[in-house]
């Protein structure tokens, strides 16, 4: 009977080096891109733009690039090396880029002191959110749905590029701004 614990006990060691050993030694890691690949990156998906910062925040690139309709933040996953969200941090109103001396967009809003004559906002109607998120992407509506994040009101619009892309299209509810745009 001891005999048949010994050989249990000694077969459960064995099994477990040999998992330390696969884990240690074998197991690939995805390795993380380099900011040279990032760079390549952007400029092959976002033609046109131009590159103001890269910054990794392991592990995911934050790049900040800016074009003729604004300034826009991409977080790229440094592993897979996928756009994992494209924010829109200030649109140029009239397609030119913004003179020097005017705010970084990356700083926030200055606060205006509220009016009281000013009215309750409201929000907009799916169409409405539904006609911005076309403007942005071209495609076939697939889905749209009210919802909070982070304690806004926003319109998630999904739009079907193509038989194998998918776009999640994040809407602020009372300002119409595109919040964020996630490529599946």
């Amino acid at each position: 009977m001891r005999s048949k614990w010994v050989v249990l006990a000694v077969l459960l060691l064995l099994i477990a080096g040999a998992a330390s050993v696969y884990f240690l030694f074998f197991k690939e890691t995805a390795a993380l891109a380099s900011e040279k690949e990032i760079q390549e990156i952007v400029e092959t998906q976002y033609e046109g733009s131009t590159i103001q910062s890269i910054s990794l925040k392991e592990p995911e690139y934050v790049v900040m690039i800016e074009n003729e309709k604004g300034v826009y933040q991409i977080v790229i996953d440094g592993e897979s090396r996928e756009v994992t969200s494209l924010k829109r941090l200030k649109a140029n109103a009239d397609g030119t880029p913004p003179a020097d001396g005017e705010p970084n967009p990356t700083d926030p809003p200055a606060e205006t002191p509220p009016s009281e004559e000013a009215p309750p906002p409201t929000i907009l109607t799916e169409q409405q959110a539904i006609e911005i998120a076309l403007q942005e992407v071209s495609g076939k509506v697939d889905d749209i749905e009210l919802d909070d994040e982070d304690g806004i009101r926003v319109y998630e619009v999904e739009i079907e590029v193509d038989e194998e892309t998918e776009a999640l299209v994040i809407i602020n509810a009372y300002t119409g701004e595109i919040l964020s745009l996630t490529w599946d």
